[in-house]
């Protein structure tokens, strides 16, 4: 996938505005581009495997998924302007984030693998899930002991919701 880097890019410059995006794409297209001679691990692809089952798994986190975190969900997809394609996977990494057998302690321990000496992605990451909370569910109950966690197992410090 050759997307990857310009996703990760954009996400990351998605915190300074629509230059941000720009300027983040840009970046992660050469990501993208040493990415193919150099063979390095997929950063891109967990990170976004990641964000969409994680999220899935926080939506869930009171039992139930309620329509302002699927809305949540789909402004996260806009705000990373996915095409069609992705959204499609993104829709199928949050379902499966949601089923009962999703193992969270292996997924997060992918992204810390792949984000090795990226600790900036592993912040936008926790940012992501925070922001999708805050819109979903106003980080009440579960879903703000979820969170936290995620954010503790990453290495992610968030005083605000202790």
């Amino acid at each position: 996938m050759k997307w990857t880097g310009k996703l990760v890019g954009g996400a990351l410059g998605a915190f300074l505005g629509p230059v941000g995006i720009a300027i983040g794409a840009a970046i992660g297209h050469q990501y993208d581009v040493q990415l193919g001679r150099h063979g390095a691990r997929p950063v891109g692809e967990q990170f976004f495997r990641s964000t969409f089952q994680v999220m899935g798994h926080v939506a869930k986190a009171d039992g139930r998924v309620s329509e302002r975190e699927i809305a949540s969900a789909r402004g996260v997809m806009q705000g990373l302007q996915l095409d069609e394609a992705q959204r499609r996977a993104a829709i199928e990494l949050f379902t499966s984030g949601k089923a009962p057998e999703f193992d969270l302690a292996r997924e997060l321990g992918d992204l810390l693998r792949a984000c090795r000496g990226h600790p900036a992605i592993l912040r936008t990451f926790v940012e992501i899930q925070l922001r999708f909370a805050l819109h979903g569910s106003d980080m009440s109950g579960a879903t703000r002991v979820r969170v936290t966690r995620i954010a503790a197992v990453l290495g992610i410090d968030t005083p605000l919701l202790a």
